[in-house]
Parts: structure tokens; sequence; C-alpha cells
């Protein structure tokens, strides 16, 4: 039977708000395909209750929503026939066993509705009176719950005042047994005075046996002092020994590792899509806008730098959300390791903490205070790794060389508000399966890498460093990533020059006439 066509508005919308929030869910979990037709772009399990509602409601003339609120309104039907007709066969009236089953039922707000489903015709007056028994049982239930509490509350204060009964009950019952005991503790006493005068006597001829030992003890002592000086003797030669053997294991360990680690390949995703897909879902998570000019070019920008081997400058307030994203992504948690600087830091426990830290570590504020000469042999040795160098300002990157920017790729997400917040990450982790890769470079000049090379040259970039900027240019979209997030925030907060002041070709690409699709994007960002 089909109910939903004989239903006004206020009672479809009614029908829509009874409905379980968790059946709502499991049912556009189960056809997720439909949902997505109604809802695209998001999950079901996302969704508030009152969206759930809502999407039933906006869309009930789908087959898909019809036939869902269909079987549940005939699901509900079926359990009140069932229970009416067992009080039926009990003996009941029909006035009886309809106010023994309604204000039990998902109709109790809206009896007319439950009979104008069911096609049974009353008087309004009948329906009223109804509404108000069903109503008033319901009224008597909840009483009749209350009381019963209340009587609980009472028998447990009544248990409870009894256990306080026997408990001084038998308190006073052993306070009268420890006054029978004190009578022959008395007596006890007595005896025991007798003992210690026998016990005086025998002191005094074990005191003169004592006075003898003493002279022995000190005898043993003197030969112990002797003894002890020669063992610490001892052990301070096993000690040299001990540290010498240490030191050569040590060494031989640090070339063992030196050895297995040369041979490291940078790694990066099986499927490469699906690393993208998860990141997204991350970076959505912390509030990005997946519609925002920037959003596709962040993640595709992240899915190249990420897998080179290559470590990564980055501010440590963005540089903390962008890490737990890709972590989240990656390797199914969202804590990275992290070690801070400190003045007594060596270049061993930096090789140590790079070789003992799992997949994705990070270096915070060494820039600028580690001699970056004795670091960076130690980050080659770790090209499967995916390395962080956080620096609490990006103006401390401007004293160091810029040829240290030819072993590091430099990212600045600086302008994208969600990563510039501390936010709270709550996306269900993921792990991606990792291959060997050898990253690709383009060896052969296209007019894409001869308008970056044009514009370096005129922004002051090293030769060597325009050379290796170059050959990371594919295409146009490698171009504009690279723009957005490494050349353009590098002049603005490092040099701390307006680089559409500086560059003439940059204003013929992307100013305000260029060709450039993302023109109006750079020229917010940094033309202003």
């Amino acid at each position: 039977m089909s109910y939903l066509p004989q239903l006004i508005e206020d009672e479809i919308n009614y029908i829509c708000s009874i409905i379980p929030y968790q059946d709502k869910i499991r049912y556009f979990n189960k056809n997720a395909k439909e949902f997505n037709k109604i809802r695209p772009g998001f999950r079901a399990k996302s969704i508030s209750e009152a969206e759930a509602t809502r999407l039933l409601i906006s869309n009930i003339s789908k087959h898909f929503i019809s036939d869902f609120i269909e079987k549940k309104i005939d699901i509900w039907l079926t359990q009140i026939k069932d229970h009416y007709n067992e009080r039926m066969h009990d003996g009941e009236s029909h006035i009886i066993a309809l106010l023994h089953t309604l204000p039990y039922s998902v109709f109790d707000d809206n009896i007319k509705l439950y009979f104008k489903l069911v096609g049974e015709e009353l008087l309004a007056e009948h329906v009223e009176i109804l509404g108000e028994a069903v109503w008033s049982i319901k009224e008597a239930d909840g009483e009749q719950a209350k009381l019963h509490e209340e009587i609980k509350v009472k028998d447990s204060t009544i248990v409870k005042l009894q256990s306080e009964l026997n408990a001084q009950k038998y308190a006073l019952n052993k306070s009268m047994d420890k006054l029978k005991n004190n009578a022959w503790d008395i007596d006890a006493l007595k005896r025991k005075v007798a003992e210690l005068e026998k016990i005086q006597i025998a002191a005094q001829i074990d005191k003169q046996k004592i006075e003898s030992l003493v002279i022995e003890i000190q005898a043993y002592e003197e030969k112990t002092k002797r003894l002890r000086k020669e063992l610490s003797e001892t052990k301070n030669n096993s000690r040299k020994l001990e540290k010498q053997i240490r030191a050569e294991l040590e060494k031989q360990q640090a070339i063992k590792v030196t050895v297995e680690q040369s041979g490291k390949n940078a790694k990066c995703p099986n499927d490469m899509d699906e690393f993208k897909d998860y990141l997204g879902y991350n970076f959505e998570n912390i509030g990005m806008s997946t519609g925002a000019e920037y959003y596709h070019l962040l993640t595709t920008h992240l899915g190249k730098i990420l897998f080179q081997g290559i470590p990564i400058i980055v501010n440590r307030e963005t540089g903390l959300n962008i890490m737990k994203c890709v972590a989240n992504t990656i390797i199914g948690q969202s804590n990275v390791n992290t070690f801070v600087f400190n003045n007594s830091v060596s270049t061993h426990e930096v090789e140590r903490f790079l070789s003992s830290s799992g997949r994705i570590i990070c270096l915070d504020n060494f820039i600028g205070n580690f001699n970056e000469t004795e670091l960076l042999p130690s980050l080659e040795k770790h090209r499967d790794k995916i390395i962080f160098i956080t620096v609490a300002y990006d103006r401390t990157i401007h004293y160091i060389s810029q040829e240290f920017l030819r072993y590091c790729h430099y990212l600045n997400v600086n302008r994208i508000k969600a990563l510039s917040i501390n936010a709270t990450l709550t996306e269900d982790p993921s792990k991606i399966a990792e291959i060997d890769y050898e990253p690709r470079w383009n060896k052969v000049e296209n007019r894409y890498s001869t308008i970056l090379r044009e514009i370096l040259q005129e922004l002051g970039f090293p030769q060597s460093l325009i050379e290796l900027k170059c050959v990371a240019i594919f295409d146009e979209q490698d171009l504009i990533q690279m723009l957005a997030f490494d050349i353009l925030p590098y002049c603005t907060d490092v040099l701390q020059i307006n680089p559409y002041n500086t560059s003439e070709r940059l204003i013929k690409y992307a100013g305000n006439a260029g060709r450039c699709l993302y023109k109006k994007l750079f020229v917010g960002w940094f033309a202003l």
C-alpha cells in the first residue's frame, strides 16, 4: 500500500522527523551511490540529524527516498497491529487495546495521523479524546516510573541505615571484648617482668662476650678497607676497558649504518591519486575549502615535492598542520617525531635521530642555529624519509646561503588561513602503500621553464639555483605551483621584496593582463 500520496506536507515532515537518525545514516551508507546524487561531495556519516531529515523532506519525490519512508511506515503500522492483536486476544475491547498500544508507538504525539494511515475514520472529537487519553497514560507512566525511582531511593536509604546500625552494634561488641582482653594483658605483663629480670642477668654475661667480639670486628674492618681499595682499583680499570670497547662498537655501528643508508631510495605512493584524495580529506577536516582556488594546486604540489627524497623547509606555524595531515594520510597517525634544536646538540645525535625515527620526521629550529655543512650529509643519507625542517620566522632563511636551497625544497603556505591556525585533526587515519621511486627531472628546455628562468634572473637568484628549479618544470601546472608556494612567497617573506615591482616577465605572465589562469590569486597574495 502507498502511504505518502495521501499525506499533506506537515504529516510528511512529521514522519521524516521521527525516523531514528541512525536508521537514516545506515540507509544512506547502504545506498551511497544514490546518496551522492542528492548530497554530492559528502559522506553520510558526516551529516547532522537535522540535515538528514531535511534531505528526506526535500527529496521525497525521489524513489530512493520515498521507498525508504514507505517501508518505515509499513514496519511501524505492522508493529502496532501485532501489539494491538495481542491485547485483543487477551480479551480487551477495541478501545482498551488501542490505549494499551498507541502510547508506546511512534504516533503517540499524532494519533490522528495513525488513523489516517490505517484508513480508519473516527469523528474528530473521538480522535481528540483518544489523543488526550494517550497523553494521560504517558503522563501516568512517567509518574509511576518516578514513584518507583523514589521507592528505590528510600529502600537504598533503609539498607544503608540498617548497615550503619549493624556496624555500631559490631563496634560496641568489639569494645566489650577489648575490656576483657585488657585484664588478661595485665596478668601477662606481670609474667613478662619476671622474665625480663632473668634476661637482664643473662645480658650482663652477654655484654662481656660482645666486648671481645668488638675487638675482632675492628680487625675485620681494617682488612675489609684494604680489600675495598683493591676492588675499586679493579673496577676503574674495568670501566676504562668497557669505555674503549663501547667506543669501538659505536664506531663500527656508525660505519654499518652509513653503508646501509647510502643505498636508500626515495619512496612514493603506489597510487598517487589515492594519496591526493586522502590528503584532501584531511585538509577539508581542518577547515580548508575544497572549492578554494589554491586547493588542487597545493595537493598536487605536495604530491610532487614530498617524495623526491629532499628535505622541505617550512614555517613552523603552518608546517605543523601540513605535517599532521601528511602523516595521518601516509602512516596512519598524525604525530610526527620532532627533534628540537638545543645548544648542546651534536651531529652524532642528529644522525641517531634520523636513523631511529619513522617515515615522517621534523627538525625544528635548526636553520640558522646548526652548521648547514654538517647537517646536509646526514640528510642526504635518508632519502627514504620525508624530512621537514621548520623555522619560527621565514626571514631567518635570508641569513643562510641561497646555495642551501639547492638541497632543500622551500614550502610557504602562510597565506592559507586554514593552515595558519592550530587546528584539531579528527579525520580517520589511513595508510598508503609505497614503492621505491626515482624522481624525474626535465633536461629539455620548454616554454614554461623558459618563463621561470627569465623571472628568476630578474629576481636575482643565483644561476646554479635557477638551473635546479628549471629542471623541475614539465608543464604550466609545475610553473604555477612553484611560483605560488616557493618562488613568490620566498621573495615576499624571506627577501622581503615585492616580486611584481622587480620582474617585468612576472607582470607579463601573471599580472592583471597576463595569460596565467591564477593571476588573480597571485596578485592578491603577492602584489599588494
